[in-house]
C-alpha cells in the first residue's frame, strides 16, 4: 500500500494560487508513477474554510508540506494557519509565501520551514521544496 503525502496550496488570489499547483503538478506527474506513495493535491482559496478542514482532522496522520500564503483574507495569516496545522500534525513541512521581503526574518513567533518570496521564480522554487521534501521522507 502507498503512503499518502498531502500537499496543500493555501492562497487566496486565484491566479497565484494556479500557478504554483501548476508547478507542483508537474513535480508529482514526474516521481509519482516510480515511487512508493501517492501524492494528493488540496488547494484552498478561502482560509476559513481550510481552517474547518483542519479542525476535522483531515491531514493529521499522513505526510504534509504546505505551500501558505502570509497574507491571507477572512483575519486569518498564513503563520496562524501553520501554526494550526503544526499543532494537528507536527511533522507538517510549511513554506510561507509572502511578497513582502521583511517577513523572511525568522523568528520566534514563525514557525515555517522556509520562506518563499512571491516573485517570478517563486512557483519553481514551490516545485524545489516539494522534491526535497520528497527526497527526505521517501528516498
Amino acid at each position: 500500500m502507498k503512503q499518502k503525502i498531502n500537499v496543500l496550496v493555501i492562497e487566496d488570489n486565484e491566479y497565484y494560487n494556479s500557478l504554483i499547483l501548476n508547478a507542483l503538478r508537474q513535480s508529482i506527474h514526474f516521481v509519482q508513477s516510480k515511487m512508493k506513495y501517492q501524492m494528493v493535491l488540496h488547494s484552498f482559496i478561502d482560509s476559513s474554510h481550510f481552517m474547518k478542514q483542519i479542525e476535522s482532522h483531515e491531514f493529521i496522520e499522513n505526510n504534509v508540506i504546505a505551500f501558505v500564503d502570509q497574507y491571507m483574507g477572512n483575519g486569518i495569516s498564513g503563520s496562524q494557519i501553520i501554526k494550526q496545522l503544526k499543532n494537528e500534525n507536527s511533522n507538517t513541512f510549511a513554506v510561507l509565501l509572502s511578497q513582502s521581503p521583511d517577513i523572511e526574518e525568522r523568528s520566534t513567533q514563525n514557525n515555517y520551514d522556509f520562506c518563499v518570496i512571491k516573485d517570478t521564480f517563486a512557483p519553481a522554487l514551490c516545485r524545489l521544496y516539494l522534491d526535497q521534501f520528497i527526497e527526505n521522507k521517501f528516498l
